[in-house]
């Protein structure tokens, strides 16, 4: 088997060892010559199987502590266009939304520009995210109102936006989004119960249908102490 693919499967079995075992964050690993001795592997193999786990903020290994197990920090895989919904669902994690404004406007001009629209209105969503009941993120969409009735907007705080869409055929398939550090401004750092200016990370994505038309524009702040970004790259 190729080394990549060794590392992989046991960066996978160390991740089962933990699920299987229990283990709580703080809880200390076996060392790498016991775990390269479990799974038959050499320690080099376990080492930088334990080097993509620390990276990815499930470990830490500290000198004189050895390993232990961290705290999970939610993350994204950019490539994959997932809803925060589905994101959360895929990480097993109960997903739930909070929506705190919901008003029908005229958008602004950047807004009709991104949308293409006309001169329809569109919905001001804006939500807060929250995985197992825990403020992760401020989310702001911009939807034209021909895509969401009245009462469709009215069950945001349990329904997922992109499944009321797939009923109208246009969940977005692809995306254009970008990402960049900031800090929390007083009303978002209220609603994620951090303090004003703690880091967060903005995010804005252009999503797009099946026949390549724009169907929402969302402006997000996700916290910085609970959320990661993963970038696949391949040569």
């Amino acid at each position: 088997m190729p080394r990549a693919k060794v590392h992989e499967k046991v960066r996978q079995q160390i991740e089962e060892f933990i699920a299987a075992k229990a283990l709580e964050p703080g809880s200390k690993l076996p060392n790498e010559t016991d775990l390269a001795s479990g799974l038959n592997v050499s320690r080099s193999t376990v080492r930088n199987a334990l080097r993509t786990l620390e990276q990815e903020g499930k470990i830490e290994r500290t000198p004189g502590r050895g390993t232990i197990v961290r705290k999970a920090r939610l993350g994204q895989l950019i490539g994959k266009l997932t809803g925060f919904t589905e994101d959360m669902q895929l990480r097993g994690l109960k997903p739930t939304s909070r929506l705190i404004q919901a008003t029908r406007t005229t958008p602004s001009a950047p807004v009709k520009a991104l949308l293409q629209l006309d001169n329809e209105p569109v919905w001001k969503l804006k939500r807060v995210r929250c995985a197992e009941h825990e403020p992760i993120a401020v989310e702001t969409c911009y939807i034209s109102c021909s895509l969401l009735s009245e009462k469709e907007v009215a069950t945001l705080n349990t329904a997922s936006l992109y499944d009321l869409l797939e009923r109208r055929g246009r969940v977005p398939v692809t995306s254009e989004q970008s990402i960049e550090a900031a800090l929390a401004n007083s009303d978002d750092a209220a609603l994620l119960n951090i303090e004003v200016r703690s880091p967060v990370m903005q995010f804005e994505r252009l999503s797009f249908d099946a026949q390549g038309d724009p169907v929402e524009f969302v402006v997000s702040s996700y916290r910085g102490d609970k959320y990661r970004v993963y970038v696949l790259l391949r040569k």
